[in-house]
């Protein structure tokens, strides 16, 4: 076996979570080398053009909770030569045959009264019974369809949490656990909002992204370039990963190149990973078969019509519909669109591996849009293409703690660190992905302890802005 060359840290994956721990590494004059698949850096955070439209992989917004990070990317865009613009969030769910404003359980106003009433007593209820004295309480959900009946009531459950949810996840929510999307991804409002959003006082600003950003101008691959910029002598475009030998630190690359490495980081999805790991218990190689995530296809249109709807996306919880959810980028920036045009992003989910018929999808996105009155007999699509997202999102069932466990475990003994929203198999947000990689960086320059108790020295750890929080 002939190596072609050496290098102390090997990343692969050029998508936010790979650029930035490479942009680290850079910035502490680290020797590293990033590897990626594709012939350009990004990930799914990248974006593409076709008869003056542009559009992403699906949809992506910045929103930042960490000041640091706020900080750091913005100089980095900066320095690219783009430019930001910051939005209030626009959201709708479109049910009962009406638009209402997001999030649901929060503003009911507007729907049928009989829908309105059976939310609203419904979370009474439910309010009541999570505040009963502490000897007097439920045992803990068993599964997260218990949690959203606790917590929201069975009207809103009825009527949006859970057909939205089986939509998205392709599944029973008695199949998924409560350790996901009780916290940051799904805002739970007190007693006095659900009351106010059933009387018509809307609830606009809860929830994790009620303010973000996108680039005034390229799609959201403006992002991953402003990385991308910094590093772009250590980044090599082409190179799918086929074998790692754990024991001989040796990564080999379809185009038959060879590589050793000292440090390994990965961010390409983790069952990807173990599979071509060689070296790894054939258990472990096994428990990634019990990881499951859900796929999509996005169905992008391009309309002949300046403004079809004023949101940025709207939600779609009702089985008579395809698609969960449709997105109009052209309200964030116009300059994705061509002047008196709309861009319409359709997402839907399904099982992996399940073939998609292209022609199919697109006819039933454009039906389901009309069935909606978001598309008009006279409108005039100009543009359609399909993009497909095999790994989308990671399911959180009951079985995927246990499984994480030791197969990063195993992964950690064989020196390789995987991280980034697949290679941690979480459901994160851009902004995770950036801290991850500068946490992996960091952790990476700094050594970690070995199997004999030792710990190794880099030369400096990465400066406190990038990791210190406010």
């Amino acid at each position: 076996m002939v190596v072609e060359r050496i290098e102390d840290v090997v990343i692969l994956g050029a998508g936010l979570a790979g650029l930035s721990a490479a942009y680290c590494l850079q910035q502490e004059g680290a020797s590293y080398a990033l590897f990626e698949r594709e012939r350009g850096a990004g990930g799914l955070c990248r974006s593409m053009t076709r008869d003056g439209f542009t559009f992403d992989c699906t949809g992506h917004l910045m929103h930042f909770r960490r000041p640091e990070i706020k900080s750091l990317v913005e100089r980095l865009m900066s320095q690219a030569g783009s430019e930001l613009t910051a939005h209030q969030r626009r959201a709708a769910i479109y049910s009962h045959g009406v638009f209402t404003d997001y999030p649901f359980q929060a503003n009911t106003f507007g729907l049928p009264a009989e829908v309105v009433k059976d939310c609203l007593l419904g979370f009474i209820e439910a309010w009541g019974q999570r505040n009963r004295p502490p000897s007097a309480r439920q045992a803990r959900p068993r599964h997260f369809g218990e949690w959203v009946v606790r917590t929201f009531g069975s009207g809103i459950s009825r009527h949006f949490m859970t057909p939205f949810n089986e939509k998205l996840w392709q599944r029973p929510l008695s199949e998924l656990g409560c350790d996901w999307g009780g916290g940051w991804l799904i805002p739970v409002p007190s007693l006095e909002e659900v009351v106010q959003g059933a009387l018509g006082m809307a609830n606009r600003n809860m929830g994790y992204n009620p303010s973000f950003f996108y680039p005034k101008e390229g799609g959201i691959q403006r992002y991953p370039e402003a990385f991308a910029r910094q590093v772009k002598d250590g980044v090599h475009l082409g190179h799918e990963m086929t074998a790692i030998d754990a024991g001989r630190h040796v990564i080999t690359f379809q185009n038959g190149h060879r590589v050793r490495y000292r440090r390994l980081i990965s961010t390409i999805p983790i069952p990807e990973l173990v599979r071509r790991v060689r070296g790894l218990p054939a258990a472990v190689t096994r428990l990634v078969d019990g990881l499951s995530h859900v796929s999509v296809t996005n169905v992008v249109l391009g309309v002949d019509r300046p403004t079809i709807v004023p949101y940025h996306w709207i939600y779609f919880p009702e089985p008579r519909f395809p698609f969960y959810r449709v997105g109009f980028p052209s309200n964030l920036t116009p300059s994705v669109a061509p002047p008196g045009h709309t861009l319409v992003s359709v997402e839907c989910s399904h099982q992996p591996g399940r073939p998609v018929d292209r022609p199919a999808v697109i006819e039933q996105a454009v039906t389901g849009l009309r069935e909606a009155k978001l598309l008009r007999a006279e409108d005039r699509i100009t543009m359609r293409e399909v993009i497909e997202i095999p790994y989308a999102y990671v399911i959180f069932d009951r079985s995927r703690s246990r499984i994480l466990a030791r197969v990063q475990r195993a992964l950690r003994d064989a020196d390789v660190r995987s991280i980034g929203r697949y290679g941690a198999w979480e459901h994160t947000s851009m902004e995770d992905a950036v801290r991850g990689g500068i946490e992996a960086a960091e952790s990476t320059l700094r050594g970690r302890r070995g199997r004999d108790g030792r710990r190794s020295k880099s030369r400096r750890s990465i400066p406190s802005p990038y990791l210190t929080d406010s």
